[in-house]
């Protein structure tokens, strides 16, 4: 409850900020933060019914998840997974804002490949990222439509995400930053180990391949 009521007020506090004053459009810092508000305020409410749901199931003997009774145990998965994978990006987008604030700081770009590049893979990420839980289910008997579903969905939000990387190798490059500074190759670092970590993503987004690697 605590963090919804939190997405909610930052959500219409940032709104009621970007429409009183233009200049804060342009931080990035804050449409990420938005962009996560509204990411917990789609997913925490599925999360909530779960627990609620396995609360009556445990302590009232109904059975929305025993089989006995005709309920099905992957229905929680399912509900688990949908508050589950968005809540990665919920840790990461103010991360990535971060990230986008000190390079379009150091690069001084306004352009569509910097501030609007970066808008449009967060905004990209919220909506594909509230669509590909199933990728954590493969091993549960999924049908091949449903699969095949969450495998391409998967693959395809390594787009915007690239575009980020990429957004972030261009503004560095044309920057003016010291070569022996360290917020340079603290970015560096960040850029390198997150796209290691995304492209193990890439690989395990094939349900084949997933399903023989579990």
């Amino acid at each position: 409850v605590s963090s919804l009521l939190g997405s909610i007020n930052f959500i219409c506090t940032l709104y009621s900020v970007f429409s009183c004053n233009i200049s804060t459009r342009s931080s990035i810092v804050l449409w990420s933060y938005f962009f996560t508000s509204i990411l917990l305020l789609v997913s925490l409410p599925v999360l909530a019914s779960a627990i609620t749901m396995l609360l009556f199931d445990r302590n009232f003997g109904s059975a929305f998840f025993d089989p006995l009774g005709g309920g099905d145990p992957v229905l929680f998965q399912h509900m688990f997974w949908f508050f589950g994978h968005p809540e990665v990006y919920v840790l990461i987008l103010p991360g990535f804002g971060a990230i986008g604030h000190i390079c379009l700081s150091l690069s001084m770009m306004s352009d569509v490949f910097g501030f609007y590049g970066l808008l449009f893979a967060m905004f990209s990420i919220v909506c594909l990222g509230s669509s590909v839980w199933g990728h954590h289910m493969f091993t549960v008997g999924l049908d091949v439509k449903t699969a095949v579903f969450f495998s391409s969905v998967t693959m395809i939000i390594g787009v915007p995400t690239g575009i980020k990387v990429f957004t972030w190798l261009y503004m560095l490059l044309n920057s003016n930053v010291n070569k022996s500074d360290p917020i340079l190759w603290w970015l560096i670092s960040f850029i390198v180990l997150f796209t290691f970590g995304g492209i193990t993503g890439i690989v395990l987004s094939a349900w084949v391949l997933d399903n023989i690697l579990h």
